[in-house]
């Protein structure tokens, strides 16, 4: 049973994944046809300062999904009702803290833009993108009892079906009237839509989530927060290392090469996508497996994963050494190519970043947060300094020499295999 759902899991969050990825292909090139590279630059920038801000979420939400896996297979509601609780209280405090952060911010996110643009525009941009990101915190703590009844594919359809029609009316809207701000709001009403359809379904589908008040002990509260401790660490590493490279390229180089770079990434997502969906699927049925205590299983399986995730992301990354920038250029134009030296650095951090894919899902799987708590840390601040250093020497490739850097000094050494 557990096998059959992390199949029915993984093959409906790739097929889904690369329904949603179409209409969002082809919104960007309307994006850029419409509204410009600047805007779009700044799109890609705002995605990644308000990343910045979810550090307060402190990753809680892995904590959390792995604490429910034994009292769920337990069928033991008041405790996952008394964790679900935890998560939303939490939640709700996340959002208003990241409400507050981005309110501070705003006076100054000029200093992360190079290029000469409207400040006035600027700020409400950014006050649209911190709404919608908010919207978050405050409604979507109930959908993780999906991934841990092993019913995530439901959460990836009801999600695509989001995507496609958010894509759909940009495409619409773009072309009727080429306006940033109706752009985004379609965003936000859309992500509204979704989260009230998600909660009415799962109060439904899990009428304890309203019958049972819900507890959990000081054992168990005092366990789930060493491993929110542990997993902030993680959080601050991830978050610094993935969005780091626009604000660097916003603030060293400028807005165009930020659209340039994300454009690129765009189509890496894409196809990376697909390993951390069929890997996310799975995670659940790992967490699963772990509760049983069967090690020697669980290794053979773990031995499986790797393999596999070593022939898919070499594949992967030699597939886009060769066809990535044709696509570019055919999808968006010659204007919108990276040098070769930059692109080769861009998939030699993918090559790193996709074998680290089966290890993760089983740290995620089994909550094994604490022993390498301080690793992306290290990693982050590595990362930072070559890039800034980099950038400043050599320009545009420098930022990825500086995550390859970090990479190979820290996490080449710590997550080998």
């Amino acid at each position: 049973m557990r096998t059959k759902k992390a199949t029915l899991n993984a093959g409906v969050a790739i097929i889904t994944y690369i329904l949603a990825f179409i209409p969002v292909f082809i919104t960007r090139k309307v994006f850029l046809d419409s509204l410009g590279v600047e805007l779009l630059g700044l799109s890609s920038l705002y995605t990644n300062i308000i990343g910045y801000l979810s550090i307060v979420e402190m990753g809680i939400g892995t904590a959390i999904i792995f604490s429910l896996y034994k009292p769920f297979a337990e069928n033991d509601m008041v405790r996952v009702k008394g964790y679900l609780n935890f998560y939303k209280n939490f939640y709700k405090t996340t959002g208003v803290i990241v409400l507050i952060l981005g309110f501070l911010i705003l006076p100054f996110i000029q200093i992360f833009i190079k290029d000469n643009i409207n400040i006035t525009e600027v700020r409400l941009y950014f006050i649209l993108f911190l709404i919608n990101t908010v919207i978050t915190y405050f409604f979507s703590y109930k959908l993780c009892i999906l991934n841990v009844a092993q019913e995530g594919y439901k959460l990836s359809i009801a999600t695509t079906l989001s995507k496609i029609i958010i894509a759909i009316l940009q495409i619409i809207f773009l072309k009727l009237y080429a306006n940033f701000y109706i752009y985004i709001f379609i965003q936000i009403a859309i992500n509204l839509l979704y989260y009230l359809f998600m909660d009415i379904y799962i109060n439904k589908k899990f009428e304890f989530i309203n019958k049972v008040k819900g507890e959990i002990n000081r054992k168990e509260k005092t366990k789930l927060i060493k491993n929110i401790k542990a997993l902030f660490l993680h959080k601050i590493g991830g978050v610094v290392v993935l969005g780091t490279d626009s604000i660097v390229i916003s603030s060293f180089v400028n807005l165009d090469a930020v659209a340039k770079f994300n454009s690129y990434n765009m189509v890496i997502a894409a196809v990376q996508g697909l390993m951390t969906n069929a890997m996310s699927a799975i995670t659940p049925s790992i967490g699963n497996l772990l509760t049983e205590d069967n090690r020697e299983t669980a290794y053979k399986v773990h031995k499986r994963l790797f393999f596999i995730s070593f022939w898919i992301t070499s594949f992967i990354v030699i597939s886009l050494s060769n066809t990535l920038t044709v696509f570019v250029n055919l999808w968006l134009g010659e204007s919108q190519i990276l040098a070769q030296f930059t692109v080769a650095l861009i998939l030699i951090n993918l090559y790193f970043q996709m074998m680290r894919s089966s290890v993760e899902s089983f740290k995620e799987g089994g909550g094994i947060y604490h022993q390498d708590r301080y690793a992306p840390i290290a990693e982050a601040i590595i990362n930072l300094i070559t890039s800034i250093i980099l950038v400043k020497l050599i320009g545009l490739p420098g930022v990825f020499l500086g995550t390859l850097i970090s990479n190979i000094t820290v996490i080449f050494w710590v997550k080998p295999k």
